[in-house]
């Protein structure tokens, strides 16, 4: 060892000694090239500065010289008087030519004219104004010399350097200026006469950057701007120095010294050519670093030839003092670290990492092992056998015990084998030691943590189960046993989808594999309904909570698992429950309907005939009567509204309609209504608004207005004395006013009606809004009522977001009150929007007797099964002068009608053989102006949806029944002015239908055939797509809706008495696409069929072979494709088949 590590250190010495002789060479090589270089530059810094002191001063004479001459002639001027006499141009030629440096003298007036100069044959008067020599005396009279940049002489026509000087007259004003010109090449000339090698460069340049002369100077950088060169920059900030840097002119690196004039706006540079100053300096610096590298190559060879033959002493001195029998034992038993026993078998020695192996502070040297070893509970026949291994003098391997160290208690696992001399005689144990304590402590948490899992695994109540990737059981507890019926042995270890149908196996295994390559790498969770089968063949559904996770490349899967057989039958009794609560809805909206139109219908003919009855012939009894029947029939029919709005909002069928309104016009329109009534009981009826209410505001202004007038409708009913006030105002107190007043915009309106009436007991007050309810019995009796005024509108107000309430004092009068959400209107500057009161579609103003005169001599097919009403509508017709031809049927309307000659159809909408809805539909199918043909309904319906079902069938208007004539000649005004006015098409006139077959009435059908009552097309909701998509983008919606149709016929058809799955399946998918597709098209009778199949899908698992639905499907479909292609085909389709026409 001792050898190894002095050839080792020989080596080292070796290399250390040649790094430094060949750092020390490289420091000599670069001192001596950095000597040199700084050596050359301070010579160039010396040389070019004297060199520019030089040219600084011989500029300084040359311009003080020509400053001279201009002196003088001013001078001469101011003694002889006028220096523009005629023999001027002589004496400044001789000035000239005595001078040596000028090219040219010459004067120039105070206008700017050059009217003297040396230069002969020169025009006169040549205008320089514009010169800056000339410019910069004008109105400078302190300027004194002047050195401008170098121009282009329009006299002498060269370059030249103007110095110039002002003239003054004997008064002091200017009288021109003394213009000297020197030639820039004159120095160039004299410059090129001096020693600046290669490439060397002197060069006079102008304080403003502008280059005057030049030593290597040409016309094309005479006058040169060189003012952002490094030189100019420094030279504005110091008058001297030396600057190593490229020529802005040619680019070639100088060194050079510059000097500003003290004199004079001058800066004097003189550079040498870097390359050619440098060139000696830079072979000296070669041949420093030639011989530094040749040095430094020579040691490195010899250091390398030294190492190789120190390598080879090495190697052999390793060969030679290796142990055989040492490295053996070493490398069988190698460890973390390394003991050794004596023939006692105690601790002899210890190496590697010692401290672990303290015992109380003291290396176990001269111990047994047994002597620092913690025995544990059932370990001694482990001992013994290590003891007799010993005594044998055996090898052992990872024998394992426990010590306590000062760092705690360890774990350690040792290897070791025997040793013996050379004659044969033990000597002891040698071998090695591994720390295995944190090995130890994680087994042991292991095993605690796998009795906990299988504890609480076994201990819980919720059936769980674990599966492998490839869906083994892996884990089955308990619960799953009594879940399933079979025991942990019989399912462990085998196919997952043993406990499932067989049907449902392979989809399992597609989830399963779905499930498995997703990312596992962290748990995570997700719910999966199923379905299990027990041992005895049983099936039921499972509810599946699924977590995936790792260990190490395979993937698991637990499930906990949940019966839901009895959730489900829950769900079934609530589903069960919840379509009989509908139907008997359903059943209660139907009669509710068929009464409203049973008890219209003769209290149409009732009203009706009194509206005949009346005329001037009669007396004030005649009068009084008709006055009590008109108002008890009106009664009846306010209760009939009353409850068919309850019978809507119970239904959820209301929904809130806002639209932009004016709010005082509004309020004052309804408060007008009342008004006849408050004058003919002697009360004042007063409104106010609060001024900052908007004046338009967005919200539902049909229910306001049916709300504000019950109230103050009943305020006048309980006041005998006194009146009424209405207020409106915004709501400050409501519990949503500031959150909603935040929110887009959005605020209340707090409506207000107190009255001086009778007052409401404190202990009464709480049952106001309940329906049925009044005060009491006794005013129930003396006033009248239903006592749903209240109720409905409570309703109303939460639906439109507000609330409700009553303040009120016995005998003291009542103030309602109640709130509304609003919002600004879109435009606050528009007009008001006109919003129907009632139901009627059209609102009239004006007189009945205008309103007749209007629409007078029309042809008018009325078709009325009611002879009475029937009666009733004719005679009103005819008194207004209108034509009228009576059917009882919609058969025979809609033969008259192909006869053609009408103006009108007034529809009834229940009749038998035909009904209105069904003729309806068979006139728009008529071509020409028959299918053109103002259609009006005559309807005792007024539940929600029948006014959407009797425009989608083609009808244009519609009136509710009892007639009031009034509202007749409006709609027959309304329909007829606006047909002749060709606005149909865009005022709901709708699109032409195919003919169909008579359509059942709805109220005589089951819940499952309601779809066959439904219209075959809804025109308006095909044409409002067209129209919005665009004609090539409605091609290919058609397109792919016959394909649609088609696949799915086919695959419905194809799946009639084979087993469907609920869910997500493909075929309830199918049915699903098909209902969702054709409603988006209008093809309403198609959708309906096809929602019904998708909930027979779901519900009962498929659909039977003999499937009545099924079996309509298709003629559903081909009927619907026919109409699509007849009625609503794309217009380069319907072009071509013109043109073959």
């Amino acid at each position: 060892m001792g050898g190894r590590l002095h050839l080792h250190g020989f080596v080292i010495a070796v290399w250390t000694a040649t790094l430094v002789i060949a750092a020390g060479l490289w420091a000599a090589a670069l001192t001596l090239a950095h000597y040199d270089d700084a050596e050359a530059m301070a010579r160039a810094e010396r040389d070019s500065g004297n060199l520019a002191r030089v040219v600084a001063e011989q500029a300084t004479r040359t311009i003080a010289e020509a400053d001279q001459i201009l002196l003088f002639l001013i001078d001469d001027y101011h003694e002889h008087g006028d220096i523009w006499t005629a023999g001027i141009s002589q004496m400044l030629r001789q000035a000239v030519e005595r001078s040596g440096i000028l090219v040219q003298l010459a004067v120039i007036d105070s206008h700017g004219d050059l009217i003297h100069t040396s230069v002969e044959d020169t025009p006169v008067r040549i205008h320089l104004a514009d010169r800056e020599h000339f410019r910069v005396h004008v109105n400078n009279p302190s300027a004194g010399l002047f050195i401008g940049k170098p121009v282009f002489g329009r006299a002498s026509g060269k370059w030249s350097i103007q110095l110039t000087r002002r003239v003054n007259n004997s008064d002091g004003s200017f009288a021109g200026v003394l213009v000297a010109s020197m030639d820039p090449f004159y120095f160039s000339r004299s410059l090129e006469d001096l020693d600046v090698g290669p490439n060397g460069v002197v060069s006079i340049i102008g304080t403003d950057g502008i280059l005057r002369a030049r030593s290597l100077m040409n016309d094309r950088i005479v006058g040169r701007d060189v003012s952002e060169s490094p030189t100019l920059l420094l030279a504005r900030r110091q008058p001297t120095g030396f600057v190593r840097s490229a020529s802005v002119i040619d680019g070639i690196p100088r060194l050079q010294s510059f000097r500003t004039l003290t004199s004079y706006p001058l800066i004097v540079t003189a550079a040498f050519d870097e390359g050619s100053f440098l060139a000696d300096t830079r072979k000296r610096q070669r041949v420093y670093l030639l011989a530094a590298t040749a040095c430094s190559a020579g040691l490195i060879g010899l250091a390398l030839l030294a190492t190789r033959q120190t390598a080879r002493l090495a190697a052999l001195a390793r060969e030679l003092a290796r142990s055989e029998e040492r490295f053996r034992d070493q490398a069988e038993t190698a460890s973390d670290w390394f003991w050794e026993m004596d023939a006692d078998l105690r601790f002899s020695n210890l190496a590697g990492p010692l401290v672990p192996h303290v015992v109380n502070g003291t290396l176990p040297i001269g111990l047994r092992r047994e002597d620092v070893a913690l025995r544990e509970p059932g370990d001694a026949a482990k001992w013994e056998n290590h003891r007799r291994m010993m005594e044998r003098r055996e090898p052992f391997r990872n024998f394992r015990y426990r010590v306590m160290t000062a760092a705690g208690l360890r774990y350690f696992s040792v290897s070791g084998r025997p040793i013996f001399d050379e004659t044969g005689n033990f000597r002891g144990y040698r071998g090695s030691a591994t720390d295995i304590t944190e090995r130890e402590l994680a087994a042991n948490r292991l095993a605690s943590s796998e009795a906990r899992y299988r504890a609480m695994f076994e201990a819980v109540g919720q059936p769980i189960i674990t599966i492998d990737e490839n869906g083994t059981i892996d884990a089955f507890n308990r619960a799953a046993e009594r879940l399933f019926g079979y025991r942990a042995a019989d399912v462990v270890g085998g196919p997952m989808t043993r406990l499932m149908p067989s049907a449902v196996g392979a989809v399992h295994d597609g989830l399963l594999a779905t499930y498995c390559e997703s990312d596992a790498s962290v748990p995570r969770s997700e719910m999966r309904e199923l379905t299990g089968r027990r041992k005895d063949g049983s099936e039921f559904p499972l509810e599946a909570t699924l977590a995936g996770w790792r260990e190490g490349d395979r993937r698991y899967v637990t499930g906990a698992l949940r019966d839901v057989t009895a959730q489900r039958e829950i769900e079934a009794s609530l589903r069960r429950a919840k379509e009989a609560a509908d139907q008997a809805n359903r059943a209660k909206g139907e009669f509710l309907a068929t009464m409203s139109h049973e008890i219209r219908t003769p209290m149409n003919g009732v009203l009706g005939a009194l509206a005949l009855v009346e005329g001037p012939n009669l007396n004030e009894e005649q009068r009084q009567l008709l006055d009590v029947a008109n108002r008890s029939g009106n009664a009846l029919l306010q209760i009939i509204d009353d409850i068919l709005d309850l019978s809507k909002l119970e239904a959820g069928k209301a929904e809130v309609e806002p639209v932009d309104f004016e709010l005082r016009a509004v309020l004052g329109d309804s408060i007008d209504l009342l008004e006849p009534t408050a004058c003919g009981r002697g009360l004042i009826l007063t409104r106010e608004v609060d001024p900052a209410v908007p004046e338009r505001v967005r919200a539902d202004l049909r229910r306001i207005r049916q709300v504000l007038v019950n109230l103050v409708g009943n305020a006048l009913k309980f006041t005998h004395r006194g009146g009424v006030a209405v207020r409106v105002g915004l709501d400050g107190t409501g519990t949503e006013a500031g959150s909603a007043g935040a929110a887009g915009g959005r605020f209340f309106l707090r409506f207000e009606v107190a009255d001086t009436g009778i007052g409401i007991p404190e202990d009464v007050q709480p049952t106001l809004f309940r329906r049925f309810t009044q005060a009491d019995s006794s005013t129930t009796r003396r006033f009248g009522g239903t006592g749903l005024g209240l109720a409905i509108s409570r309703e109303l107000v939460t639906l439109m977001g507000g609330r409700i309430g009553v303040v009120s004092a016995e005998g003291k009068g009542s103030t309602f009150w109640f709130t509304v959400r609003c919002e600004p209107a879109a435009d606050p500057s528009a007009g008001v929007l006109a919003v129907p009161c009632g139901p009627e579609p059209v609102a009239g103003t004006g007189t009945a007797e205008c309103r007749t005169g209007q629409s007078a001599g029309l042809h008018v097919l009325v078709a009325e099964d009611n002879e009475i009403n029937r009666d009733i509508v004719v005679t009103m017709l005819r008194r207004a002068g209108h034509r009228v031809t009576a059917v009882e049927d919609g058969l025979q309307a809609v033969r008259l009608v192909e006869e053609g000659g009408f103006d009108l159809v007034l529809m009834d909408v229940q009749m038998p053989v035909m009904d209105g809805v069904t003729a309806t539909r068979h006139i728009r199918t008529m071509p020409g102006e028959a299918g053109r043909l103002p259609i009006v309904a005559l309807t005792g319906n007024v539940m929600p949806g029948h006014r959407a079902e009797y425009l989608a069938a083609g009808m244009t208007a519609y009136l509710t029944k009892p007639i009031v004539s009034a509202d007749l000649f409006d709609v027959l005004a309304s329909v007829v002015n606006a047909r002749m006015a060709g606005d149909t098409e865009e005022g709901g006139m709708p699109p032409q239908q195919a003919a169909l077959p008579p359509v059942p009435s709805p109220a005589l059908l089951p819940e499952a055939e309601l779809w066959r009552a439904a219209p075959l097309m809804d025109g308006g909701q095909a044409e409002s797509l067209r129209a919005v998509i665009g004609e090539e983008a409605w091609t290919r919606t058609v397109a792919a809706f016959r394909r649609t149709v088609d696949d799915s016929v086919a695959a419905i058809r194809d799946a009639a008495g084979q087993p469907v799955e609920g869910g997500d399946l493909p075929l309830v998918r199918i049915a699903h696409t098909l209902k969702g597709t054709a409603a988006n098209i209008g093809a309403v009778r198609l959708s309906r069929l096809a929602s019904l199949l998708e909930q027979q899908a779901q519900s009962h698992g498929g659909w039977a072979a003999d499937d009545p639905h099924c079996g309509a499907l298709s003629g559903v479909a081909e009927a619907t494709l026919e109409v699509l292609s007849s009625q609503f085909q794309p217009a380069d389709e319907a072009a071509r088949e013109q043109e073959t026409a």
